[in-house]
């Protein structure tokens, strides 16, 4: 398991403001792994909660995203992004580009837009 990279942890910041539910969640996060596609990735994401702490799920079955772009250096077009709900869990945030290639290097420097 891996801690969630700054981009990640941004996307799931920036949906706690929409969807509350999401806060709790967060502390709990790990990246399982991280599948490139060619032209997105998705960020498979599993619980680290050894308390067994029960979080409150909100939404149960359901795709999130704030509807933003984000721009990167190297994508002309940047990246889009939902978050997968399943059974009330966070499974996997989805990256992706607008028909580019992007070989899924995540730069420090990113900015969200609409």
């Amino acid at each position: 398991m891996q801690e969630l990279n700054k981009l990640e942890l941004s996307i799931l910041e920036r949906l706690a403001v929409k969807y509350p539910f999401i806060k709790e969640h967060i502390p709990f996060l790990k990246v399982d792994s991280r599948e490139n596609t060619g032209v997105g990735m998705y960020v498979n994401l599993v619980y680290n909660n050894p308390s067994n702490e029960e979080l409150h799920f909100g939404k149960q079955n359901s795709a999130i995203s704030t509807n933003e772009t984000i721009e990167i250096a190297g994508l002309k077009y940047g990246l889009g992004y939902e978050v997968d709900i399943t059974e009330g869990k966070v499974k996997f945030i989805e990256l992706v580009t607008y028909g580019e290639e992007w070989d899924g290097i995540i730069p420090n420097n990113f900015t969200f837009t609409k």
